[in-house]
């Protein structure tokens, strides 16, 4: 099977540069798969799980998605998140703890105060987390 390559980009750093048979994201409006020779696209993400099935090997690596952007042309895949993780490195007994901490600044918070803050970010992030784990 024909091979791309595809890289996952936070703000912070370039997470992976993988070459790919197949590319799975969680787009806005369902999940979108990718091969070799894909027309080019531009598509929004949404918070979830990106799957890359590595050329010749045949393994796929799990990552976990912030939000970001999606560009695909026929040779190449760019994951722009805004927030990126490989599901391997989650340690979701100190997820559950990072989120019961934020859970607790929010319960003391009004709505409008928490507005001002990342904490509803925060949560989010691992909530999504804690779901791809577990559906592993």
């Amino acid at each position: 099977m024909a091979s791309f390559m595809c890289d996952i980009v936070t703000p912070d750093a370039k997470l992976a540069s993988v070459e790919a048979e197949m590319v799975v994201v969680p787009g806005a409006e369902g999940s979108m798969g990718f091969l070799a020779g894909h027309e080019p696209l531009v598509s929004v993400l949404s918070d979830g799980e990106a799957r890359i099935k590595a050329a010749g090997s045949g393994e796929t690596k799990s990552y976990v998605l912030q939000g970001g952007y999606v560009e695909v042309s026929a040779d190449k895949v760019i994951i722009l998140a805004d927030r990126a993780v490989s599901s391997d490195e989650i340690d979701a007994t100190a997820v559950r703890e990072n989120l019961a901490v934020v859970e607790g600044k929010m319960a003391s918070l009004t709505a409008e105060e928490i507005a001002k803050t990342t904490l509803a970010s925060d949560k989010v992030w691992y909530e999504t987390q804690l779901r791809v784990v577990n559906a592993a």
